[in-house]
C-alpha cells in the first residue's frame, strides 16, 4: 500500500465517520427511510476505508456500531476483537468498546456475560450510557430470577446522577414492572412502573421502548385511549436491531389498539 492509497483511505474513513453522524440525525429526525439509505451508504464507505489500510480506532467502533444497528452481532464482534488489539486505544475507546460489545451479548441472548462485560466497562467510569445499559440487563436478570437486590441498588445509584433521564427512568418502569410479576399483589408495582414509564415518556416522548411498555401496560389494564395517546409519538420511527422493540412489535400493539398501520 502506497502512501497515497493510505492517505486516501484515512479521508474515506473520515468522511465515512461524517455521514454516519449525518445518518443518525436523520433516524432522530424522524426520516427513516433516508436514513436506511445513508446507512447503506456508510457502510460502503467504511468498508472502502478498511480494505484500503489501516484505521484508527474511532473508525473502527463506528463500523461496529453500524453494524450492530443492523442486526450483524457476530460481524459486530470480530470487529470489535480486533480493535482491542490496539496498543494506541485509550481509557474511553475501552469504555465504549466493552459497552457496545456488551450490547452484541446481550443482543444474541448472552446476558450473564453482557453483565460482567458491562461491570468491567463500569470500572472505567460510570455515565448516563452506563446507567442505561447496566440498568437494563440488571432488571431482565431481575425478572427471570425474582431476586432484584442487586438492580434495586443499581438504579438507586442511576437515580442519584440524574433523576431526570429518560433512560434511567425507563429501567425504573422495567423493574417495576419486573417486581410485579413476583408479586403477590402486583398492583402497587404496577401503577409505580406507569409512573415511571410516564416520566420517561413525558421527558422522551419518541423513546421507543419507554412507549411500547407503558402503551402495552395501558392495553392491558384495559385503559387503551390512554395505550393510544402514548403511542401518538409512534410514526416515521427508525428501529435500529439493537433496540428491544421492534417495528413489528409496535405494528402488533398498534393492531390490538385499532390504530391504522
Amino acid at each position: 500500500m502506497g502512501l497515497f492509497s493510505g492517505a486516501k483511505a484515512q479521508i474515506t474513513g473520515q468522511k465515512a465517520y461524517r455521514a454516519h453522524l449525518s445518518a443518525n440525525e436523520l433516524a432522530t429526525e424522524g426520516k427513516p427511510k433516508e436514513a436506511a439509505a445513508k446507512y447503506k451508504e456508510v457502510r460502503k464507505l467504511y468498508e472502502d476505508a478498511l480494505a484500503g489500510g489501516p484505521q484508527p480506532p474511532n473508525i473502527r467502533m463506528g463500523y461496529a456500531i453500524l453494524l450492530m444497528r443492523l442486526g450483524e452481532f457476530d460481524h459486530a464482534m470480530e470487529v470489535m476483537q480486533q480493535v482491542r488489539l490496539d496498543k494506541a486505544l485509550k481509557e474511553s475507546d475501552w469504555f465504549d468498546l466493552r459497552l457496545n460489545y456488551s450490547v452484541c451479548q446481550w443482543r444474541k441472548g448472552q446476558l450473564d456475560e453482557a453483565i460482567a462485560t458491562a461491570r468491567r466497562a463500569e470500572q472505567v467510569k460510570k455515565c448516563a450510557a452506563l446507567y442505561n445499559t447496566l440498568g437494563m440487563y440488571l432488571a431482565e436478570k431481575a425478572e427471570r430470577t425474582g431476586d432484584f437486590a442487586e438492580v434495586e441498588a443499581f438504579n438507586r445509584e442511576a437515580m442519584d446522577y440524574d433523576d431526570e433521564d429518560p433512560g434511567a427512568l425507563d429501567n425504573m418502569g422495567m423493574m417495576y414492572e419486573a417486581m410485579s410479576k413476583h408479586a403477590a399483589d402486583p398492583a402497587p408495582l404496577r401503577a409505580k412502573a406507569k409512573e415511571y414509564y410516564e416520566k420517561a415518556h413525558a421527558v422522551k416522548p419518541r423513546q421507543i421502548a419507554t412507549m411500547y411498555a407503558l402503551a402495552r401496560m395501558y392495553h392491558e389494564d384495559g385503559q387503551d385511549d390512554l395505550a393510544r395517546r402514548a403511542l401518538e409519538p409512534a410514526e416515521n420511527l427508525y428501529f435500529s436491531a439493537v433496540c428491544p422493540v421492534s417495528e413489528q412489535m409496535m405494528d402488533d400493539l398498534k393492531r390490538e389498539l385499532g390504530i391504522a398501520i
